[in-house]
């Protein structure tokens, strides 16, 4: 078997999605399904289910998956450890998105990786916080922005910044939303964040003392859908302030004037890789870009 190929397994597991993973790994699609194919044949095993939603790996899938990410990641710290030789770090730095680009710093923190290392290839994957950190758990990411808390003893976390987190809806809600009583938006339809999300449990104490629970009408995946969502007017959802601001100056969308929350970002990294050159690079810009802005953590 081809190192591109356990490339395509892991990444094709990871979207869930051939059109996906041919974009993220810049090919195409049949080649996506060649190389899935030919490293079934040669394992003698099927390591996908074709659904109608996508890619779904199968239990023996479920199995070599992990194998699949050891290898890689060997690989990677095989290429990390000879470029030390060299004295200039080189081979694929893999990170966690879990918001938007701009919230993350990503422009200042991709130049002052490239700026000290020239030879690294940055990889970015976007995913929820508590996957992304399980990812970084498996090997398969060298580190991660994440929301929240940090439940993996094994995985270190760097505190960045906080987001203050609104809740907002479409200019038909209005006069509800200028109401700061709970029950008043419990009333409204309401875009419903994922279990294990920390906008999860923003709503669940929002509605906590209030015994008409709220509407769901949708579900959303991720903090783009429900953005998505809210402002094609759906139903009122959480969103960070900084991003309905300018929808608020546009007149799309209005804020809650009851209760908001605060939601600490910091970046995480596996514990053990504590003395990786590679992370300790990492960790260096990813600091480094957060100090240039005003609500940087001291």
């Amino acid at each position: 078997m081809e190192l591109y190929q356990l490339r395509t397994l892991v990444t094709v597991a990871d979207v869930g999605n051939l059109t996906h993973a041919a974009e993220r790994l810049f090919t195409s699609q049949p080649a996506i399904s060649a190389h899935i194919k030919a490293l079934e044949q040669e394992l003698n095993v099927k390591l996908f289910d074709r659904t109608p939603k996508g890619m779904r790996l199968t239990e023996h899938g479920k199995i070599l998956i992990e194998n699949a990410h050891s290898v890689l990641n060997a690989t990677n710290q095989l290429r990390i450890k000879a470029s030390m030789l060299s004295g200039e770090l080189a081979g694929a730095i893999k990170i966690g998105l879990n918001t938007n680009a701009e919230f993350l710093q990503l422009s200042t923190l991709h130049d002052s990786l490239i700026s000290k290392s020239p030879q690294l290839k940055i990889q970015l994957s976007e995913g929820i916080s508590i996957e992304l950190l399980h990812e970084i758990r498996r090997g398969s990411l060298d580190g991660t922005f994440y929301f929240g808390k940090n439940p993996l003893k094994d995985v270190e976390s760097v505190p960045l910044t906080e987001a203050t987190i609104v809740v907002a809806g479409a200019k038909k809600w209005k006069k509800q939303l200028m109401d700061t009583s709970p029950a008043s938006i419990a009333k409204l339809p309401w875009i419903y964040p994922v279990p294990f999300c920390p906008y999860h449990d923003f709503v669940t104490a929002l509605f906590a003392d209030i015994s008409e629970k709220p509407k769901w009408t949708a579900d959303a995946s991720s903090e783009s859908s429900m953005n998505v969502l809210l402002r094609s007017g759906v139903g009122v959802a959480l969103i960070r302030q900084d991003e309905a601001q300018p929808w608020v100056d546009e007149g799309l969308i209005t804020i809650w004037k009851g209760q908001s929350f605060t939601l600490p970002l910091s970046f995480a990294y596996l514990k053990k890789r504590k003395q990786d050159p590679l992370v300790q690079a990492l960790i260096s810009s990813v600091k480094a870009s957060f100090d240039k802005t005003t609500n940087a953590v001291p």
